[in-house]
């Protein structure tokens, strides 16, 4: 594993540092496994210098994890002794520490692990947050990966710590544009294919060992029997859910172009309305989305959550195949591939989104349109000024000649969207041009696109208190 220096999170390390100023206060910071909450939170405690007490939380008995939290708090903060004492549960031994430590930071990573194997955990919590929290000075941040245990057992309606959390702060993947500080060898061609394989999710990058490109990736990551991450979906369904295999048998038919819950439950055999329940779980949770094309009702789903549909793309069916290594790492880049140019579109959609936040452009609505086998891979539409923007993604190598084609075409699409007397506006997003770009086409390739060395801009994050 090649050593990579903390990437982004500046809009993160700032909301963190606003809810510390604003304390006390209960904090829950959330989101999928690997996405980087450890590595923030152990991240901000060392820039900010405040008082930080660390515990990681495991399945097991309650006494267990209050020993070592315990520990954790005699350590962190210097409270001598502190762990000698037997406490019966989680609020009497915050409320312990509170008394000889008014000012600190709390942190209980992966709290599910604890409330999935003593739910009893949740309700103490709630008792200290309720009577003794709001007496101190200390930020208590509670952490959690298993989702669907965050929302029943802290974040939803009916859970003991239900609008208990004064702040919340969900982690979501990397931007691709901050591909480079973790491959600085790579070309942005294969930059895209390593978005495509991982999406931005920080630990899957990081593993990848210096000089790999997506050969290597594919293979000494995925596909090789003693392979880092070729069981990592199974170990997060297992984790996530208690019928992993039914997960396992929508995801894999999405996979395979199944995208409606009719065609899900013909491909799986599992029952209509059962399947539409499954998706809401996962869409809930953030493994799948549905998405509608705009001036429609009616939408697809897709896995949303990068790394799975690429594991179920590209390395799950050739996981049960024995054949010589070449074959199978040239099969999946040939899947790899096909996958990149899907994943390209999303891509030149956050292209877009980067180019109205500097103001090059403006929308009021974005999406895809699709209508009577009519389809346009980004409309980006701003009523104010009656001007719509069409975008066709190509990963491709463009001659002149081929973008001349493509925005012609694109004109006459336009002719299909059921807006009058606005002003159209075509443009491509390529890999690249083969030549000089055409006179009087919009045409913008990687080498347009934002992807940077140093730092990054803050992201947008919500950060704010409860309704009441």
């Amino acid at each position: 594993m090649h050593v990579t220096g903390f990437v982004d999170r500046e809009g993160e390390l700032e909301a963190l540092s606003r809810a510390y100023e604003a304390r006390p206060g209960l904090l829950v910071v959330y989101g999928r496994r690997r996405i980087g909450k450890t590595r923030l939170l152990l991240e901000w405690c060392g820039r900010s210098g405040v008082r930080c007490c660390y515990y990681h939380a495991v399945p097991a008995k309650h006494e267990v994890n209050l020993r070592g939290l315990a520990e954790a708090v005699e350590l962190g903060l210097g409270l001598k002794g502190f762990s000698k004492p037997v406490y019966g549960s989680l609020d009497s031994l915050l409320e312990a520490m509170s008394y000889r430590s008014r000012e600190a930071v709390v942190i209980i990573d992966e709290f599910t692990y604890w409330v999935r194997a003593e739910p009893r955990a949740a309700g103490e919590l709630q008792r200290f947050v309720d009577h003794v929290l709001p007496e101190t000075r200390l930020l208590l941040v509670v952490v959690g990966s298993l989702l669907g245990v965050m929302f029943r057992e802290v974040l939803g309606g009916g859970s003991p710590l239900y609008r208990r959390a004064r702040f919340r702060l969900r982690l979501g993947e990397l931007e691709p544009w901050h591909l480079p500080e973790f491959y600085p060898w790579l070309s942005r061609e294969d930059l895209v294919r390593m978005y495509a394989l991982f999406g931005g999710i920080p630990y899957y990058h990081a593993v990848v060992e210096e000089g790999w490109g997506p050969r290597e990736a594919l293979w000494e990551l995925l596909l090789s029997p003693t392979a880092r991450l070729r069981d990592e979906p199974l170990f997060t369904l297992r984790e996530e859910f208690r019928e992993p295999s039914t997960y396992y048998s929508i995801l894999r038919a999405i996979a395979s172009g199944a995208s409606t819950p009719s065609r899900i439950s013909d491909a799986t055999g599992i029952h209509r309305q059962h399947v539409s329940k499954y998706l809401s779980v996962m869409e809930n949770l953030g493994i799948v989305s549905r998405e509608i094309p705009l001036f429609s009702k009616k939408g697809q789903y897709v896995i949303s959550d990068k790394f799975l549909a690429a594991w179920f793309e590209v390395a799950e069916p050739l996981l049960s195949i024995t054949g010589p290594r070449e074959i199978m790492v040239e099969e999946a880049l040939r899947r790899l591939e096909a996958r990149t140019s899907r994943v390209f579109e999303e891509v030149a959609r956050r292209y877009v989104e980067w180019l109205a936040s500097q103001g090059k452009i403006s929308y009021t609505e974005i999406g895809r349109f699709q209508h009577k086998g009519v389809e346009i891979d980004l409309v980006a539409i701003d009523h104010r000024r009656r001007i719509m923007h069409l975008f066709e993604a190509k990963w491709s190598d463009l001659t002149p000649g081929e973008a001349a084609r493509i925005s012609r075409a694109l004109e006459a699409k336009a002719l299909n969207i059921p807006l009058h007397d606005y002003t159209v506006k075509t443009h491509i997003v390529a890999r690249s041009m083969r030549g000089e770009k055409p006179g009087g086409i919009m045409v913008h390739t990687l080498q347009d696109m934002p992807f940077k060395t140093h730092g990054s801009k803050p992201q947008a994050i919500i950060l704010h208190s409860p309704e009441h």
